[in-house]
């Protein structure tokens, strides 16, 4: 492993990016319209015209995580996110098997975003073409293979495309809510309800899902600066959020509380289905783009540190371009055959799954990370101390909320990831201790 100070100290970083870069990159890791069409559809059936104050309660919750990003962010230049954290705030151990659940969860929350894209292109276009056959894997293999090319290109070059279309989905969930409100009569209202209802938790953990986006950013340290990451992770949840709560507020102002997807189209007609079709090959793109990155930074990372082939963290054009190659492949070739399996559906709900319990796991690692390098000087960080505990008491009432909601076969692929971890970390040392003898 690379000696610690070499590492705090590296001066070979590739500050690319800026803080408008990391913004819209982290801003289409949310895929916001999806997000809305599918975590929104689930908050309105349990709430209804409460999805607003729902939506508020989510971002207020996100943004403890989102507070340990941005302190965490600040002590570490090196690149690899929530892997680096652990790694020295806690134990070598620790950090590997962080490292190793994050590269699932971002395969799994950016191959959920591609999926949900593909699936919704699928079935846009069998609305317009009946007669066209093609079947659901080649639409997850065009969609990967877009968001592949698109990082392989070059990360600038995925920051603009990122920058262009989330200008787009912003624009176009603002003139939503607005014309929401416009058929309302501009109804306006006071959103926090009189009485609470008594499934607001469960909308509120749906919400969740949301206004993230910031997790794809976090390992981008050497193409970045520190405190770029930080802001950037603080204002996009932020932004996403409260875009999120306008577009419910709106909703609400129509006494709406059905599904999304159809409103649209009975609202638009056959123009909101090439609409929706766009926006969702958008969406799974720049979620797919972001996720790429993120998961091809964190390989590279780990590589650095023995843990995996030394090759992988080689760098040409200023760029990890073989983690690059192999991490989009890996993405390609696990969307392209799991919706050759099981569909483009069970696709989603099955990684959607996956990222969501893979999403605590990192999140607690990072918060207890905060929590142990903060209490060292405990006068002066007192506050990111008190931040840390109650974001770790928010991931662990999530969690232990959530998981008997999940499918048998979900908790199980969850803990075998951390398992099959443990088993390739003790065969690491083992060889190593091999070696020296």
């Amino acid at each position: 492993m690379q000696k610690k100070q070499d590492i705090l100290t590296n001066n070979k970083r590739r500050r690319v990016l800026s803080f408008s870069d990391l913004f819209f990159l982290s801003f289409g890791g949310q895929a916001p319209f999806i997000s809305l069409l599918t975590f929104g559809t689930v908050m309105i059936a349990e709430v209804g015209t409460e999805g607003a104050f729902a939506m508020l309660l989510a971002t207020f919750v996100v943004f403890f995580n989102g507070l340990v990003i941005y302190f965490l962010s600040q002590r570490f230049k090196r690149g690899g996110g929530y892997y680096i954290y652990a790694l020295y705030a806690l134990t070598s151990r620790l950090g590997f098997n962080t490292g190793w659940n994050y590269l699932l969860y971002a395969l799994s929350y950016g191959g959920t975003l591609l999926a949900g894209g593909a699936f919704v292109l699928y079935t846009v276009l069998s609305q317009f073409i009946p007669y066209l056959s093609l079947p659901q894997w080649f639409f997850a293999l065009i969609v990967s293979s877009l968001a592949s090319g698109l990082v392989l290109a070059g990360v600038r070059t995925s920051a603009k495309y990122a920058m262009v279309m989330s200008l787009i989905e912003m624009l176009t969930i603002i003139l939503l809510s607005i014309l929401f409100l416009y058929d309302s009569g501009w109804n306006f209202y006071n959103p926090v309800p009189t009485t609470i209802s008594p499934v607001l938790l469960e909308a509120v953990v749906f919400g969740l899902g949301i206004p993230t986006g910031y997790g794809s950013i976090a390992p981008l340290g050497e193409e970045a600066e520190s405190r770029d990451i930080g802001k950037a992770a603080i204002a996009v949840l932020l932004f996403g959020g409260l875009l999120a709560t306008f577009f419910f507020y709106s909703l609400g102002a129509l006494g709406f509380t059905g599904n999304l997807v159809e409103y649209l189209l009975s609202r638009f007609g056959i123009i909101s289905l090439l609409f929706i079709g766009f926006i969702a090959l958008n969406d799974g793109t720049l979620g797919g783009v972001s996720y790429i990155l993120a998961d091809s930074r964190t390989l590279e990372a780990m590589a650095k540190d023995k843990f995996f082939p030394s090759f992988l963290s080689m760098v040409k054009g200023n760029k990890p371009i073989y983690a690059e190659i192999f991490t989009a492949l890996i993405f390609i070739l696990a969307l392209t055959s799991l919706a050759y399996f099981v569909g483009l559906y069970n696709e989603f709900v099955i990684l959607g799954a996956l990222a969501g319990l893979n999403n605590l796991f990192i999140h607690l690692s990072a918060n207890v990370s905060l929590v142990r390098i903060s209490s060292k000087r405990k006068g002066k960080h007192i506050h990111q101390i008190i931040v840390g505990i109650v974001a770790s008491i928010i991931s662990l009432s999530v969690f232990f909320y959530s998981l008997p909601t999940f499918e048998k076969y979900i908790v199980y692929i969850f803990f075998g990831w951390i398992i099959l971890g443990f088993l390739y970390a003790e065969g690491i040392e083992i060889t190593k201790a091999s070696s020296n003898e």
